[in-house]
């Protein structure tokens, strides 16, 4: 069967998702078209680049037409809503990039789409913060959902995970046991986690698209189960090092100062009340199609991209030095360490 090659307009696209789309879009023969500020370098080859502002300058994407939109950079709604206006007539399939952070709060698990979404206090505040920015997706979405009706499409990743992750929110993991020796792994070693490949999700993406699938979707992984103990046994055996695993309560990381999800990246403290949000309920996006390849291959290619990139970020996870001060205080209470072979 001939495939059928569609125009497609990325809104955002030089950072993280944005190029693993471009890649995927590419190697199904359909022509791709960039819209962004320029601010940000790129290698794409064979891509119409449309240079502008969401915010006030929109003048490039007039008279044109799409098959499909993939909007990936869309964060505030008086934002969102000037593109719409704008792009309403202009296509017809608009899928929107947004957010497990939508929901109102993560005291559940198995949070499924039909969950209650976030509001904001004020609906004036367009400051992006830990606070705001589920709220502010969620009015993005009401706004695609008035001015795309019938065609649109919503994806609520979880974590997205993989090559050019400017977070490093993952990577200090594999890395930290790169570097072997006794590492400090926060709270309990069953803590469930959950996290998706940024190719998977283009993938997955680009299926939609190519179906005009619509509705809204969360998109997280793993399809079964996956352990905090069993990603790091995995981030072992992918380095080849032997590491000693000490797994400190929550309790004495939270008398120390030890910051969750900053210092130890996929710990959230019980003082936060989410254990919901790394055990949300993605079974409609898997029943559509959405699939995950092998965990080893996920963090074989982060360390990978990490050896080769070398970036300048401000280092995400638990200063080594700490590290070391505090397992040393942790023995001192009697406390054995775990050793993985």
């Amino acid at each position: 069967m001939k495939m059928i090659v569609l125009k497609i307009l990325i809104l955002g696209g030089p950072n993280f998702l944005g190029p693993h789309l471009v890649e995927e879009l590419q190697e199904h023969g359909h022509e791709v078209t960039l819209f962004n500020r320029g601010t940000q370098k790129h290698t794409f080859s064979n891509v119409e680049i449309l240079h502008g502002n969401r915010d006030g300058d929109l003048n490039i994407l007039k008279d044109r037409w799409w098959d499909a939109i993939i909007d990936t950079s869309g964060h505030l709604p008086r934002v969102v809503e000037a593109s719409s206006k704008l792009l309403s007539t202009a296509t017809n399939h608009y899928t929107f990039i947004s957010t497990i952070g939508v929901y109102e709060n993560f005291h559940s698990i198995n949070i499924d789409e039909n969950y209650p979404l976030a509001v904001l206090e004020d609906e004036t505040n367009e400051e992006i913060n830990e606070k705001t920015y589920g709220a502010l997706k969620a009015s993005c979405e009401k706004v695609i959902e008035n001015y795309f009706p019938n065609h649109f499409l919503v994806i609520r990743p979880g974590l997205i995970v993989g090559s050019r992750d400017p977070t490093n929110r993952f990577s200090y993991w594999p890395f930290r046991i790169v570097d072997g020796g006794e590492i400090l792994a926060p709270g309990s070693p069953m803590q469930n986690l959950q996290f998706i490949d940024v190719r998977d999700l283009a993938k997955w993406i680009v299926a939609m698209v190519e179906k005009q699938g619509t509705g809204f979707y969360n998109a997280t992984g793993p399809a079964i189960p996956l352990s905090f103990e069993e990603l790091l046994k995995t981030c072992s055996q992918v380095s080849n090092k032997k590491i000693w695993l000490t797994w400190v309560n929550e309790d004495f990381l939270i008398e120390h100062g030890v910051q969750d999800w900053v210092e130890l990246p996929l710990w959230l403290s019980y003082q936060r009340n989410m254990p919901g949000f790394l055990n949300v309920d993605a079974r409609k996006a898997i029943q559509a199609g959405l699939t995950f390849r092998p965990l080893t291959h996920t963090i074989s290619a982060i360390i990978d991209w990490e050896k080769h990139n070398k970036k300048d970020d401000v280092p995400i996870g638990l200063n080594r030095k700490k590290e070391q001060d505090l397992l040393k205080i942790w023995r001192q209470r009697d406390l054995t360490s775990k050793s993985i072979d």
